[in-house]
């Protein structure tokens, strides 16, 4: 079992489809119905008739997810009945409506739906913008290929959660389940109840796995070992400052009542501080193999326009001479997920032509934005599990982490054509 459970942990079996037209515009839509129910949709949502109108409604968290902002949530209750029900001579039908909400407004034709009972016994209905990066990591989370505009049932409650799942969970809003306080003891001993660097943090969770050598072992596992381990090691001390913090400066008063400003400032610096180990925790992780591999590079290097890719190779002073060629220089950007973030790489190294960005979210590129990335002359970097998981054109645009190593490994320098 993983660090955090399993599927079924979270959240029950899930029926999913494609929303058509007459799901979500109002002038097609009959009374905030979804259609395309089956039989099948028993499994999940029971045989028992629920109607909001009766004050029986399903308690249900609606949420509409896409690329381009944090998801937008609303408490609703769904309505689930049989329609026949007093009609014993027919077969059932089964109708399922929702209420009026901003997530259903935000919704449109082609965009997913999820739908499943979370544990605390309230429906998630959730709504994935149509060729989404957001939309590929929910199918890849609940086992899903194919849909149309008919619901389909998938379980996969037995599935490990690993620190991809858990990451889209958090975003979906559950809690992670830790299954250990992993070296928090030491963790306390070292920094009592306050965060070190990034770069610290990032080479203490590196040396904790006694067992991987990022000098022979293969890059594309190591890679993943270290960003699984950080994350869990920082999940468990956060939890643990968290609570330290909140008891020094509660904003809930014993009477029950809230301290906004004082809530506002701690969920501002939980969150800034969770953004700001996410965005240099993957940069430490590469930097630590490629050091290891004495492979030559140079990080945050300053380009046209001051502008500063994660890493050049062979280094800076190759990029800087005009006499060294072209064609032998790498860059290489870092982006935990892509959605739309990829284009800002672009322009960041001139004398580039085709540009490398390395990712490491499950099913996270789709289709669509793959063929924007080739259209650019942006190659995919990832480790082999990762890009296993995509579809067949986005891996046939994907070279693998260990063989982006080696073929960075033997650029010649300045040095080695005569030219220094």
């Amino acid at each position: 079992m993983s660090n955090y459970g399993l599927l079924g942990d979270y959240i029950e079996k899930v029926a999913s489809k494609e929303l058509q037209r007459v799901d979500v515009d109002p002038e097609r839509s009959n009374q905030h119905e979804i259609g395309g129910v089956t039989k099948a949709m028993l499994p999940v949502l029971g045989d028992v008739d629920r109607k909001a109108s009766d004050g029986n409604g399903i308690p249900t968290v609606a949420m509409y997810l896409s690329d381009d902002d944090d998801p937008v949530t609303e408490d609703i209750f769904t309505s689930w009945y049989d329609t026949r029900r007093n009609n014993p001579t027919r077969s059932a039908e089964w109708r399922l409506y929702y209420q009026a909400c901003v997530p259903m407004r935000l919704a449109s034709a082609g965009d997913t739906l999820y739908c499943g009972y979370m544990k605390d016994g309230r429906l998630l209905l959730a709504i994935a913008a149509a060729s989404s990066s957001v939309d590929a990591e929910m199918r890849w989370l609940f086992g899903i290929k194919n849909l149309d505009g008919r619901f389909s049932v998938y379980d996969q409650t037995k599935a490990s959660v690993d620190v991809f799942a858990i990451q889209l969970l958090t975003l979906l809003g559950f809690e992670p389940q830790q299954k250990d306080a992993l070296l928090l003891e030491d963790m306390l001993h070292r920094w009592n109840y306050s965060f070190p660097t990034g770069r610290e943090f990032a080479q203490y969770a590196e040396d904790s796995l006694t067992d991987v050598d990022p000098k022979t072992d293969n890059p594309d596992e190591v890679v993943l070992a270290y960003y699984e381990r950080e994350y869990h090691l920082f999940s468990v001390l956060e939890e643990a400052i968290i609570q330290h913090e909140y008891e020094a400066t509660p904003f809930v008063s014993k009477d029950g009542k809230i301290d906004v400003p004082q809530f506002t400032k701690f969920y501002k610096h939980a969150r800034n501080r969770r953004v700001s180990r996410a965005g240099t925790s993957l940069e430490q992780h590469v930097q630590r193999i490629l050091n290891e591999r004495g492979i030559r590079f140079t990080p945050q290097a300053v380009t046209e326009e001051s502008k500063k890719p994660d890493f050049l190779f062979p280094g800076v002073e190759e990029y800087a001479d005009g006499r060294y060629p072209s064609s032998n220089l790498r860059m290489l950007a870092l982006k935990t997920s892509t959605k739309d973030r990829w284009r800002q790489v672009l322009d960041e190294a001139d004398r580039i032509s085709e540009k490398h960005l390395f990712t490491i979210t499950p099913s996270g590129i789709s289709s669509k934005q793959n063929k924007q990335m080739m259209d650019k002359n942006l190659r995919l970097v990832m480790p082999k599990s990762i890009r296993d998981t995509h579809s067949e054109d986005v891996q046939r645009n994907t070279i693998l982490f260990a063989d982006f190593i080696t073929e960075v490994k033997d650029l010649p320098t300045l040095k080695n054509l005569g030219l220094d």
